[in-house]
C-alpha cells in the first residue's frame, strides 16, 4: 500500500505542520508513504517538491499572484482578500511519476496556487482512491475558507459575505457550480480534525452524500512536555519572575484570528489591577512593533519560531495561552500548549470545545465576547493551586488526543478505501 499526502507546504502553517507529523507517524508504523509539496521539500525525508528551480518558483508566485488579481475586482476589503480562493490557476499532478505509482492520494490544504480545480478533476479522473484532509472549509464552500455566521454552502452559495457585490449568481455561487460538477459522484473519502467540521461536511451541499470521517491530527506526546520554566525565560530574554499570556498566529492580523478580542479582553482585564499584577503579554508569529504598543500591559513580540523547542518553550514559560480565534477547525496549538501544561482560554466556537474542559482543564468563552474571553483568562490565573491546573491540561491532552490512535485510525481507513477501490 503506497500511500502519497499531497498539500501546499511541508511547514508552514498548521495544515502544513499536521500533514507532516502524520507522515512521521504513518512511517513508523510501517506504511509507505511519502509526501509532495510544491516548495519545501526534503527528499531525504521522503518529502518531494515540484518546484526544482528558481523559475519555478517565479511561476508558483505567479500562480499566487494571478489568483490574487482576479480575486481582486470582487473582494469586499482587504481583511477578506487572502480568505477566498479562486483555485483558477494551479499545477497538474497527473502525470507526476509519484501520483501515478501511489494506491491512494492523501489531499490536504492544496491552495494558494498549488492546485486548481482543473488540477482536482484531473487527479480525480485517474480512477485512484482518494482521501482529502479538510483543514478548513474551502472545499465545502463557494470560496471561503471559513463560512463563519454563513450557511449557504448547505444550498448552493450565494449571497457571499465576503464579496464586494453579493447576490444570487455571485462569484461564490459560479464556484459552487464549476465544484458541484467535478466533485459529485467522485470516489471521496473525506477527513475532518474535528467532529465540528464533520457535521458541516454533513450538512453541505457538495459533499453531504460522500463517507466522512473525523480523525484528530496525530501530535507527539512526547515532544511537547514542560521544561525548566526558569531556564526558558532566560533563553528567550523573558523575567520569570512574571505571569505571562501567550497569544499568536501564522499572522495576528488575519480577521480569523479575532486578534481585536484578544486585545480588547486585555485592555478590560487591565482596568483590575489585582488581577494582572505581574502579568505581561508575550505574541508569537507575524505581529510587528505596532501590534505591542496597543496593549495596556508590557508586551514582548517573538516573530521568529525557529524550532519546536522554542514553541516548547513558550508554552512552558507561559501561564495560560489564549486563543481567540472567529472560527477554526482543530488548532494544534491547543494541544500542544496542554500537552506542555499550559490551560488554554478560547471561545465556543468550532471544534474547540472538543480541545478544552470548561472548568476542568481551562476556559471556554462565549463567541465573541471579550469580557467572557477576560473573564476566563483571570479565572486561570488566579486558579490555585495553579499546578493543579496544570496537570489537569496535560492529561486531558494525553487521555483525548493519542497520537498513535490517529495513526491507527489513518491506516485502518487507507484499507478500507483501497479494499473497496479494489472490489
Amino acid at each position: 500500500m503506497k500511500v502519497l499526502l499531497v498539500g501546499k507546504y511541508i511547514n508552514i502553517g498548521g495544515a502544513a505542520i499536521a500533514s507532516y507529523r502524520l507522515m512521521e507517524i504513518l512511517r513508523e508504523s510501517g506504511v509507505d508513504v511519502n509526501m509532495l509539496v510544491q516548495e519545501g521539500g526534503d527528499e531525504d525525508e521522503a518529502v518531494f517538491s515540484t518546484t526544482r528551480s528558481r523559475l519555478k518558483k517565479w511561476i508558483n508566485f505567479l500562480r499566487f499572484a494571478l489568483e490574487r488579481l482576479l480575486f481582486l475586482r470582487h473582494e469586499k476589503d482587504k481583511e477578506h482578500r487572502f480568505l477566498f480562493s479562486l483555485a483558477n490557476t494551479g499545477e497538474r499532478l497527473n502525470r507526476n511519476k509519484l501520483i501515478r505509482e501511489a494506491d491512494i492520494i492523501h489531499l490536504h490544504w492544496v491552495n494558494a496556487g498549488f492546485l486548481s480545480l482543473r488540477s482536482l478533476r484531473e487527479l480525480l479522473d485517474m480512477g485512484k482512491p482518494v482521501v482529502w484532509t479538510f483543514h478548513d472549509m474551502w472545499a465545502i464552500t463557494g470560496g471561503c475558507h471559513h463560512s463563519l455566521s454563513c450557511d449557504r454552502y448547505k444550498q448552493d452559495c450565494g449571497h457571499c459575505l465576503y464579496l464586494k457585490k453579493p447576490g444570487e449568481n455571485d462569484l461564490s455561487h459560479r464556484l459552487w457550480l464549476k465544484k458541484s460538477k467535478i466533485f459529485k459522484d467522485r470516489n471521496i473519502t473525506v477527513i475532518t480534525p474535528s467532529e465540528w467540521l464533520r457535521s458541516c461536511v454533513r450538512e453541505s451541499s457538495l459533499f453531504g452524500k460522500m463517507e466522512v470521517h473525523a480523525i484528530h491530527n496525530p501530535i507527539d506526546q512526547t515532544q511537547f512536555k514542560a521544561v525548566d520554566r526558569e531556564l526558558a525565560c532566560r533563553k528567550l530574554g523573558l523575567d520569570s519572575s512574571k505571569r505571562y499570556i501567550l497569544f499568536g498566529a501564522a499572522s495576528v492580523k488575519n480577521l480569523y484570528k479575532g486578534f481585536s478580542y484578544f486585545l480588547e479582553a486585555i485592555k478590560l482585564m487591565s482596568q483590575d489591577p489585582e488581577a494582572v499584577e505581574g502579568v505581561e503579554i508575550v505574541l508569537f508569529g507575524k505581529t510587528g512593533e505596532d501590534v505591542s504598543r496597543m496593549f495596556p500591559l508590557p508586551t514582548h513580540n517573538i516573530e521568529y519560531i525557529s524550532s519546536t523547542q522554542t514553541m516548547v518553550e513558550l508554552y512552558s514559560l507561559a501561564q495560560l495561552y489564549t486563543i481567540s480565534s472567529l472560527q477554526d477547525n482543530f488548532p494544534s496549538t491547543i494541544i500542544e500548549s496542554m500537552l506542555c501544561g499550559t490551560p488554554v482560554v478560547g471561545f465556543r466556537t468550532g471544534g474547540i470545545p472538543e480541545m478544552i474542559g470548561h472548568f476542568e482543564d481551562g476556559y471556554l468563552a462565549e463567541h465573541l465576547s471579550p469580557t467572557d474571553l477576560a473573564e476566563g483568562m483571570k479565572w486561570v490565573l488566579s486558579y490555585d493551586p495553579y499546578q493543579a491546573l496544570s496537570d489537569k491540561a496535560r492529561s486531558a491532552a494525553v487521555r483525548r488526543f493519542s497520537r498513535e490512535r490517529s495513526a491507527a485510525l489513518h491506516v485502518e481507513l487507507y484499507r478500507k478505501v483501497l479494499n473497496k477501490s479494489r472490489s
